[in-house]
């Protein structure tokens, strides 16, 4: 049985003069669910919600299946909101202007040793700028390349600001591997970058 992955989509859509939000969550070993909610100005417009336990005590289960079915549905949803099958009201404006979010900062807390035997555990913090305060419920999307491409983790920070995420470090290419790690809040989104280059072979002498 896989570990505890966990699979995510984001995406940022226009359709006309209204910006949506979309997120799709694999909720894990407790709860198998695909969960896909639809964002506007913060406000939630629209919940999906599917189960997929059978599927997971079925023979055929892997992750690479569960994450196609986790794509499946984020771009089902996408479509019908391009298409206008699904729509809604717009999202009414603030009486009066509010202030610009003071921004948001992720950290993570184990730099010297994220990555260990192929598996990377990523311990990270969510802070807001200035305050340093703890973010919570901030959705967190982690991007690595590697010799099949990229590949997507995602989760949500707790009440204390903090995720974990652990997973197998995709097979590195020629060129290196790129871990992108991004937070997302109502407050505002922040990203760091880190890059792995592969070990040079020593020459013959």
């Amino acid at each position: 049985m896989p570990g505890p992955v966990i699979f995510g989509f984001n995406t940022d859509l226009r359709v006309g003069s209204v910006v949506y939000h979309v997120q799709t969550e694999d909720r894990g070993d407790v709860n198998p669910v695909i969960d896909t909610t639809i964002y506007s100005k913060g406000r939630i417009l629209h919940r999906r919600v599917n189960s997929y336990k059978e599927f997971r005590e079925s023979p055929e289960f892997n992750p690479t299946a569960l994450r196609e079915r986790l794509e499946v549905q984020h771009r089902a949803i996408i479509d019908e909101l391009r298409s206008g099958a699904l729509a809604f009201e717009a999202v009414p404006a603030a009486a009066a202007p509010s202030p610009e979010p003071a921004g948001i900062q992720v950290q993570l807390l184990n730099p010297g040793s994220w990555l260990a035997a192929g598996t990377a555990t990523l311990k990270l913090e969510v802070k807001s700028k200035g305050k340093s305060e703890a973010v919570g419920d901030a959705a967190i999307q982690v991007t690595v390349t590697g010799a099949q491409g990229p590949v997507e983790f995602g989760g949500k920070t707790d009440h204390a600001g903090h995720a974990d995420l652990v997973f197998p470090l995709p097979r590195m290419g020629p060129g290196g591997t790129d871990l992108v790690i991004r937070a997302k809040s109502a407050a505002g989104e922040d990203e760091i970058r880190y890059s792995l280059k592969p070990k040079a072979r020593p020459t013959a002498s």
